[in-house]
Formats: structure tokens, C-alpha cells, sequence
């Protein structure tokens, strides 16, 4: 299954660059969203701490992606010995030009934020245009490097599923991921459970409206691709898909029970014991990124 997929390393660095654009359109639905509907919920100065580490977030984010974007552009040099022919066939594949791109835009992402972090007062920081367009081509270009860039028919509606896909998997899998490291260290701080609750209505109308778009544009997507998984026990496509869906409920399904105490208003809730559901949640969510590296190198069977 791994060899089919072009390898451990390969597996890896897709893992890498779905994780980190996750991350990165995490980080901008959190500051974009969340942050903006806490209202008077929080104080100033705990308002500019969450939003320094979707900063920072973003930042390495960023850096990860033009890290291994570096690395999948590097990978035919090791194999075809010809450096000139090499270079001018991935800058004239639409899957090169994709990856050149996102690398830049991954760099502008980290060295614009980093320099933004370290020249601004914490009140006063603000994401530069520059990172507002390096996140909109970070977001844009998956697409153009899994299967549906290559789709012998009806290429432009996988695009568009794909793209929506990935947009609400960080607006949910990533802003989580920030979502879960705040109610975690949240646990020992004064007034950590009527923070914690007022994050938890603030993600919740995030959520509310991602997952059920990631769930619904995967089996678009398995539409698309191939029409009706065959099983969770065939080692193909097929399978694989399979599997991310059925992650992909039980992610959501731990999900729904915290979308319960943002529905219901609790007055405070529990941050250690939310706490561990959230990280729990985010273990699924990172199984499911694990599988989507495993699958897009496998090559779809109808």
C-alpha cells in the first residue's frame, strides 16, 4: 500500500504539507472567525495571547510547507541524473509549478509573520496583505496536486469539491488543533473554564458549518473518482476512502458532543476534561490527514 503510494518518504512529505496547510488555514479561520466572536468574552490581553499563537501557528506552518515543498521538488534530482532536463520538465508540469508556488507562498507565510511578530506591539498585530495572499494561494493549490488536477473527466467539479474540501478541513481540523492547545493550557489559569466556554461558542459556529462541508464534499469526491467505495478491507483507493470517512465521523462524532455545550450555553465547562476529548478529537483528525497522505498517491479504481 505504501509502495503504491510512492513510498514512505513521499507519504511523509505529503503528511508534512497536508498537516501544515491544514495548520496555516487553521490558524487564518481562527484570527478571521473565532477570535472576532468572543466579543467581550475575554479580555484584551488574552485576546492578543490567542491570537500571537495562531500567529505563530501560521508562521511555522509556513515554514514546514516551503521546507518540504523544497524537498518534493528535489526528489526527481535523486533518481534522473540529467540536473538541466529535470529542472525544465517539473517548471513545465502543472504538479512543478504548483509546488514552486506553494513553497514561495509557504516562505512568505513564515518570514512575513515572523517579522510581524517580532516588530509589533502584541495589541497591534495584524497578518500583512502579503500573508493574506500567500494564504490564498496556499489554499488554492492542492487541488492542482491530487487527483483531481489530473481527472480524465469532469475536472473543473473535482477542482472545486477539492478546494471547498480542503478550505473546510481547515477551518475545522486546524482552528481545532488551535481550539485544543488553548483549552488544554487553559486548565491552571484563572478564569480558564469561563474562557474555555466562550471559545467553545465562538469555534462552534465555525464548526457547525465545516465539518459537515468535509464530510459531504468527501463523498462527493468519492463520487467523482470512482462512484461507490468498494470496502474499508480492500488495500486501494477504494478502501482508503473508505477508512478517511469512517475517521472522519468518529472526528466529527467527538465533535458533536462538544457542539453540545456551545448549543446548550454552560455557564463554565470543565477545561480538563474537555481538554482531553479536544486532544482526542485531534488524534482522529491527524489519522485522517495520514490517510489522505496515503491516498492521494494512490492511484483511484473504479
Amino acid at each position: 500500500m505504501i509502495d503504491a503510494a510512492g513510498g514512505w518518504s513521499a507519504v511523509a512529505l505529503r503528511f508534512v504539507a497536508f498537516t501544515a496547510t491544514t495548520g496555516a488555514l487553521g490558524a487564518w479561520a481562527f484570527v478571521r472567525f473565532v477570535l472576532p466572536a468572543l466579543g467581550a468574552a475575554v479580555d484584551e490581553r488574552t485576546h492578543a495571547a490567542w491570537q500571537t499563537l495562531a500567529s505563530r501557528a501560521a508562521m511555522w506552518c509556513g515554514i514546514a510547507l516551503a521546507a518540504t515543498s523544497i524537498a518534493r521538488l528535489a526528489g526527481p534530482f535523486a533518481t534522473i541524473p540529467d540536473v538541466a532536463l529535470t529542472g525544465r520538465a517539473l517548471l513545465q508540469s502543472a504538479a512543478g509549478q504548483a509546488l514552486l508556488v506553494q513553497g514561495v507562498a509557504g516562505a512568505l507565510v513564515g518570514g512575513m509573520i515572523a517579522g510581524s511578530i517580532a516588530s509589533s506591539p502584541p495589541a497591534a498585530r495584524r497578518w500583512p496583505a502579503t500573508v493574506e495572499a500567500a494564504l490564498t494561494a496556499i489554499a488554492l493549490l492542492p487541488p492542482a496536486l491530487a487527483h483531481a488536477a489530473s481527472a480524465p473527466t469532469l475536472r473543473f467539479p473535482s477542482l472545486a469539491v477539492d478546494l471547498i474540501h480542503g478550505l473546510a478541513a481547515g477551518a475545522w481540523i486546524g482552528a481545532l488543533a488551535l481550539v485544543a492547545t488553548v483549552i488544554t493550557r487553559a486548565r491552571h489559569a484563572e478564569h480558564g473554564a469561563a474562557h474555555a466556554t466562550a471559545l467553545f461558542a465562538a469555534f462552534h459556529r465555525v464548526a457547525v458549518i465545516a465539518a459537515p462541508t468535509v464530510f459531504v464534499t468527501g463523498l462527493l469526491s468519492a463520487w467523482l473518482r470512482m462512484g461507490a467505495p468498494e470496502g474499508i478491507a480492500s488495500p486501494t483507493y477504494s478502501g482508503l476512502f473508505v477508512a478517511k470517512l469512517l475517521l472522519v465521523g468518529v472526528t466529527g462524532f467527538i465533535g458533536a458532543g462538544h457542539s453540545k455545550l456551545a448549543t446548550k450555553r454552560t455557564a463554565t465547562v470543565s477545561a480538563e476534561l474537555v481538554g482531553r476529548s479536544l486532544l482526542a478529537e485531534c488524534a482522529f483528525a491527524l489519522a485522517v490527514l495520514v490517510v489522505t497522505a496515503v491516498l492521494v498517491g494512490t492511484a483511484p479504481i473504479a
